[in-house]
């Protein structure tokens, strides 16, 4: 098939495109709208070593993985479940809980998704809390020279929504749609082997067309009395 072919069966089957978008962003907007919402709220918690140490600096990355590990341990998770007086496991909280370090390893990013905004904001501020004391207890047996400094960077927010993500998942709908209605346009077009025009004849006998005999309705053959409307049909090639 050339381009211009391509393009017949897309302007021929416009309708089929249009109904799979149709019926594939609806149904996508419908299975967003259904689902829980999910508030995400964050806390970046600054390292920094106490002396300008490049062996200690060097390092920092292996002891931001080592601390964010340590932030998701039941010992916190309890802490902050007790604190807030949470209705839920260390281990539910932690499947809420992602922390890991910055892409420039002077921080640990610590997220929290609540299906409340407010819940999600105390969590992520409690469970950072939580760790700052405790490493500062840690820290207070530490050679002053060999302290590793940990602050809160910005004061956490509430929620804001992360998911469901309604516009993108239309969108990624309407996508679907338009691929699927291309493939039932063209599958239509493959299985539909009536000769309809001239180009058809042409490319499905390999002969051109010498002429074409229209097609007559039995209402308007008054002025061929001498053709037999049933004998037209029958030398019908293809209609108009």
């Amino acid at each position: 098939m050339e381009i211009r072919d391509y393009w017949q069966v897309i302007t021929k089957r416009w309708w089929v495109f249009l109904i799979c978008i149709v019926v594939a962003s609806g149904a996508a907007y419908g299975f967003t709208r259904g689902q829980q919402p999910i508030y995400r709220s964050s806390a970046k918690v600054y390292v920094s070593p106490a002396r300008p140490d490049l062996g200690l600096t060097l390092v920092i990355k292996d002891i931001i993985r080592q601390y964010s590990q340590q932030i998701t341990s039941d010992m916190f998770l309890r802490q902050v479940i007790e604190e807030l007086r949470l209705d839920r496991s260390p281990e539910v909280l932690r499947k809420m809980v992602t922390v890991a370090g910055t892409a420039d390893n002077l921080a640990i990013q610590l997220e929290v998704d609540d299906p409340d905004p407010k819940t999600a904001q105390l969590t992520a501020r409690a469970l950072a809390t939580a760790f700052l004391d405790n490493h500062r207890i840690e820290m207070a047996n530490v050679d002053p020279r060999d302290r590793i400094a940990l602050k809160i960077l910005d004061e956490t927010q509430p929620g804001v929504l992360n998911r469901p993500q309604t516009r993108v998942n239309v969108m990624a709908g309407a996508v679907f749609g338009l691929l699927l209605g291309a493939i039932v346009a063209f599958l239509l077009e493959y299985t539909d082997d009536t000769i309809k025009t001239a180009e058809d004849v042409e490319r499905h006998i390999a002969l051109p067309a010498v002429g074409a005999i229209p097609w007559l309705n039995p209402g308007q053959s008054r002025n061929a009395t001498a053709v037999e409307p049933g004998f037209l049909s029958r030398l019908n090639v293809f209609r108009r």
